[in-house]
């Protein structure tokens, strides 16, 4: 890391304390606007300086001030308490092991890791997490599969790519249709969806501990669409016994996540129970499989459309399809996010809305985008 960089990072942790100190001394029914905005221009900074732990913990405090300011229901005093001391405590830290020089400690408390370029990798889609803030963003963890060994990555591998869109308050339409814009690499993630398999070629992936593998696409990536895949049965297992010892060996610190913590789970035989209402702004199923228990969680905001309810129609079945989904431990439990349900043509993504997208209102959003 470069001086002026140095000088630079450091200045910008300096700034975060001292908002993050103000906000809490203050309250935030008395805090002044220009401490909220000082956050947010940190946030952006810290995301254009690839500090992704920082910016992530600062963009999700934004999120519940952002909720707590406009009266939203979803609003998370318990979140946004989390996240803010988080924030202080990376900012702190950071700043202490780049005054005693310890860039090792520094490349933890940044969890960063060095990415391996990839020359041309095949995989399919799995499933898809969303998450929408209304007027803010929405964003997409597509969770897919290697389906042939390609240097460094294996036969099977699980990969995550994820997008991001900035949403405007005056549109009108729904979140998926922001998956038909065009990247800069020139193509859709629409394309994703299509149950076929994606070639990727000129990427890059990032191996962290605890999660899949992520990949990235610089400005020289293409990414198409080929032949249909249907050998989707090769996928659809999970041995509960790996995940014990994964979870085993784990050592989380005090800045760890509980989310960040992740298993892809498959239940092939599943038993749900009745549907409990929360404090928070989601609903809980409890499920059974294979003599685990399962907290599935229904987000009853835009981030849950339609998963939530189509998983409620699931439940009420007597023949229920396979599902996948992503899990992580908590306060005991194996808090689980249906993704996908495996019917006997193939996946139905659970958490991609069917709606037909409005051209019209597609090019306001391509506008703005």
């Amino acid at each position: 890391m470069d001086s002026a960089h140095n000088t630079q990072l450091i200045s910008l942790l300096d700034e975060l304390r001292k908002a993050v100190e103000e906000l809490l001394l203050a309250g935030l029914t008395t805090a002044s606007k220009s401490t909220v905005e000082r956050l947010d221009v940190t946030f952006k900074e810290a995301s254009r300086m690839k500090l992704l732990r920082l910016g992530s913990t600062l963009r999700i405090a934004n999120e519940e001030i952002s909720r707590f300011t406009t009266g939203s229901p979803q609003f998370s005093p318990r979140r946004l308490t989390f996240f803010l001391n988080r924030a202080w405590l990376l900012a702190t830290s950071m700043r202490r092991a780049m005054k005693a020089n310890d860039s090792a400690a520094l490349d933890r408390l940044m969890a960063t890791t060095s990415s391996q370029p990839v020359a041309k990798l095949k995989a399919v889609t799995l499933g898809v997490s969303k998450r929408v803030v209304p007027g803010a963003f929405a964003s997409f963890d597509f969770r897919l599969r290697a389906i042939e060994p390609a240097a460094p990555i294996e036969d099977g591998e699980s990969l995550i790519w994820s997008c991001v869109f900035p949403m405007r308050k005056d549109l009108d339409l729904p979140t998926e249709a922001f998956l038909h814009l065009p990247q800069k690499q020139k193509f859709k993630p629409s394309l994703l969806l299509e149950k076929k398999i994606v070639e990727i070629s000129k990427c890059a992936v990032n191996r962290s501990a605890g999660t899949a593998t992520r990949l990235m696409l610089g400005d020289a990536s293409e990414m198409k669409s080929t032949e249909e895949f249907a050998d989707w049965n090769r996928f659809c297992q999970w041995n509960a016994q790996d995940a014990a010892a994964r979870l085993e060996l784990h050592r989380p610190t005090p800045l760890d996540l509980e989310i960040e913590f992740q298993e892809e789970v498959f239940l092939t035989d599943w038993q749900p129970a009745e549907l409990k209402s929360t404090e928070e702004s989601y609903d809980v199923l409890p499920i059974q499989s294979e003599f685990l228990n399962y907290s599935a969680r229904l987000d009853r905001g835009p981030s849950g459309i339609p998963m939530r309810d189509t998983v409620q129609k699931m439940a009420k079945e007597k023949t229920r399809p396979p599902i996948f989904g992503i899990a992580h431990y908590e306060a005991c439990q194996i808090i689980m996010q249906p993704l996908t349900a495996f019917e006997k043509d193939g996946p139905v993504y659970l958490t991609v809305s069917p709606e037909k997208i409005s051209q019209a209102e597609l090019v306001k959003a391509m506008k703005f985008t």
